[in-house]
């Protein structure tokens, strides 16, 4: 399935983090990223069995705890990542610093952005959303969809567009009735 998708003129992903149980919202806007063509989602984190709800949408799904979990102290499951997709090569993390829960061997955040070890850097754990290029990297972070969020203006998630052919990628950030508040393009020479 996947090489036919790579073979598509674009790859489209839904990227969420920080639901905190909102699975209300989650649901919706997984619904409307699918009608949109999305084929894959990731979440980064609070609440990591949130996640389950995006099995619904499709079994494409990429996903990461947040550092006050109890899956964030499971050694088998894995608190940052990276995963090699459309050419593409993403770095996902809860928090993009160190942690003091962060297990012995999890990868030091600061030092993957640092040497641009990743074409693509997804992250949460703020609430506030960014979608920048620093360096050769696209940083995504999709904001929060806690209901009542007081670290957060608004609600929000991502969706990360790939362009396999023209090795491209679109790095959006949506507010819950679809507007794009910011996006960033990565053209990967």
């Amino acid at each position: 399935m996947r090489e036919a998708q790579a073979k598509m003129q674009k790859i489209l992903l839904g990227v969420f983090s920080d639901t905190h149980n909102n699975i209300t919202d989650l649901r919706r806007l997984a619904a409307s990223a699918k009608n949109s063509g999305a084929t894959a989602f990731i979440h980064l984190g609070d609440t990591y069995r949130d996640a389950e709800a995006l099995f619904e949408y499709s079994t494409e799904l990429y996903r990461v705890p947040g550092l006050y979990e109890k899956e964030y102290r499971n050694p088998g499951i894995p608190n940052r990542f990276f995963k090699e997709l459309y050419g593409f090569k993403l770095f996902l993390t809860h928090s993009d610093r160190r942690e003091e829960e962060d297990l012995s061997e999890d990868a030091d955040p600061q030092k993957i952005a640092a040497e641009n070890l990743a074409d693509i850097y997804l992250y949460g754990h703020s609430h506030l959303y960014e979608a920048r290029i620093k360096g050769d990297t696209l940083f995504l972070n999709p904001g929060s969809l806690k209901a009542g969020d007081t670290r957060a203006a608004l609600n929000t998630y991502g969706l990360l567009e790939i362009f396999p052919k023209e090795k491209k990628a679109v790095g959006r950030v949506l507010d819950l009735k679809g507007n794009i508040l910011t996006e960033a393009l990565l053209l990967k020479l």
